[in-house]
C-alpha cells in the first residue's frame, strides 16, 4: 500500500502545484491591472511596477493555498478517476476512508510548508514590495522605521509615530530649516486630520529658533502647511500582509494600549492562525465530489463546482468579517466562522459517500 500511498500523494500534490502556478499567473495579471494607475507617477514606471508585483505576488497566492488544495485535489483524483485506477484501488481493497486518510496526509505536508514559508519569508518580501513602491512614488523621500514614518517635503523633515488611516495620523514631529539650511521651527502635532482637502492639526506644541532665543507657543487647531498626499501615507501604513503572527500579535497589544481599533487586525491574525486548518478542511471536501453523487460526471463538471464551492468560501469568508463588525461580534467568530461552515458541509457531504 505504501506505493500507492506515494501515488496517490504525488499526483494530488502535483495538480495542487498546477492549480497555484496558474492562481499566481492570473493573480500576476490582476495586481498589473490594478497597478496601471499609478504608473508614471513620480519614478514608477513599468518596471518598478513589475518587481513590486512580482515580490508581491507570493503573499497573495498564499492566502489561495485553501482554495488551491480543494481544486488540487479535484483534478488529481479526477484525473484517477477517469482513468479508472480509483476503482483499481477500491478492488484491490482500498476503502475510501483510506484514501482519505492518504489525501489529508498529503494536505498536511502543504499545509506545513505552506505555513513555514507564509510566515516566515513571504512577509519579509510583502514589507520589501511596499518599501520599493514607496520609494519610488515618492522620490525616495519617504522611509519607514522601527520608530515611524520619515518624510521629506521641500524643507520640512517629519516624523510620524503612528498612521491610525489615510487621513488620520498621530504623534508627529516637523522641523523645519530654512534656506540656509538652519533649523527654524519643531512642531509636535498631537493629531493630524485630512479636512476638506487640507490637514488640520489638533494639540500642537511649537518652538521658533532664532539667532538669540528660542520661542514656545501653543496651539488648539492649526492648518498644516505641508501638502502631504494620503495616498502615500496609506502605503506607509504598516499592513497585517507584511507581519507574521509573532510582530502582529505584538503589533495589536501596542495598538490596544493606545486605545486603537485593532479589529481588522485581530481578523487577519485568526484567519492566518485558522488557515491550515481551512486547508484540511477545503480538502476533505473534494473527496465528496470524486466518490459522492458527482463520482460519474466528467472531470470538468467536477473542476467546476469545486470551484464554486472554493469561490462560494473566498466570498463567504471576505464579507463575514465586515458583517461580524457591524454586529460587534469577537474577531474570532469571523475568522473561524467559515471555516467550521465548510467543515460541518464536509462531514455531511461525506456521510453520503459509499
Amino acid at each position: 500500500m505504501k506505493l500507492v500511498d506515494r501515488y496517490i500523494t504525488k499526483n494530488v500534490l502535483g495538480a495542487v502545484a498546477f492549480i497555484l502556478l496558474m492562481l499566481t499567473g492570473l493573480q500576476i495579471f490582476i495586481l498589473l491591472v490594478n497597478e496601471l494607475g499609478d504608473i508614471g507617477k513620480a519614478d514608477y514606471g513599468l518596471r518598478q511596477a513589475v518587481v513590486y508585483v512580482l515580490l508581491q505576488v507570493p503573499y497573495q497566492v498564499y492566502l489561495f493555498l485553501p482554495m488551491g488544495s480543494l481544486l488540487g485535489c479535484l483534478i488529481g483524483l479526477g484525473m484517477m478517476a477517469n482513468h479508472h485506477e480509483l476503482v483499481v484501488m477500491r478492488a484491490a481493497g482500498m476503502s475510501i476512508s483510506q484514501i482519505t486518510k492518504v489525501v489529508l496526509r498529503a494536505a498536511l505536508i502543504l499545509v506545513i510548508l505552506g505555513t513555514l514559508v507564509g510566515e516566515t519569508i513571504l512577509p519579509k518580501l510583502a514589507g520589501i514590495a511596499k518599501d520599493y513602491q514607496l520609494r519610488a512614488l515618492s522620490k525616495g523621500q519617504t522611509l519607514r522605521t522601527s520608530k515611524g514614518v520619515w518624510l521629506r517635503q521641500q524643507s520640512d523633515f517629519i516624523n510620524i509615530g503612528s498612521i491610525v488611516s489615510g487621513d488620520f495620523l498621530e504623534q508627529v514631529f516637523q522641523f523645519k530649516f530654512d534656506d540656509k539650511h538652519h533649523l527654524s521651527i519643531v512642531r509636535k502635532l498631537n493629531e493630524l486630520h485630512f479636512e476638506q482637502g487640507k490637514w488640520v492639526a489638533r494639540g500642537v506644541e511649537e518652538t521658533r529658533i532664532n539667532d538669540n532665543e528660542t520661542k514656545t507657543y501653543t496651539y488648539e487647531t492649526m492648518d498644516w502647511d505641508v501638502p502631504l498626499k494620503p495616498k502615500i501615507l496609506e502605503l506607509s501604513s504598516n499592513d497585517p500582509e507584511e507581519m507574521t503572527l509573532a510582530t502582529l500579535h505584538r503589533y495589536m497589544r501596542i495598538q490596544k494600549k493606545n486605545h486603537q481599533s485593532v479589529f481588522n487586525y485581530q481578523l487577519v491574525f485568526w484567519q492566518r492562525l485558522v488557515q491550515p486548518f481551512t486547508t484540511l478542511v477545503m480538502t476533505l471536501l473534494a473527496i465528496p465530489f470524486i466518490f459522492g453523487p458527482l463520482r460519474s460526471s466528467t472531470i470538468g463538471a467536477k473542476l467546476l463546482t469545486g470551484a464554486m464551492v472554493g469561490f462560494g468560501f473566498y466570498i463567504f469568508n471576505r464579507f463575514f468579517g465586515p458583517i461580524c463588525y457591524v454586529l460587534q461580534w469577537p474577531p474570532e467568530i469571523a475568522a473561524i466562522g467559515p471555516t467550521v461552515v465548510f467543515a460541518f458541509l464536509g462531514v455531511f457531504l461525506m456521510r453520503r459517500v459509499r
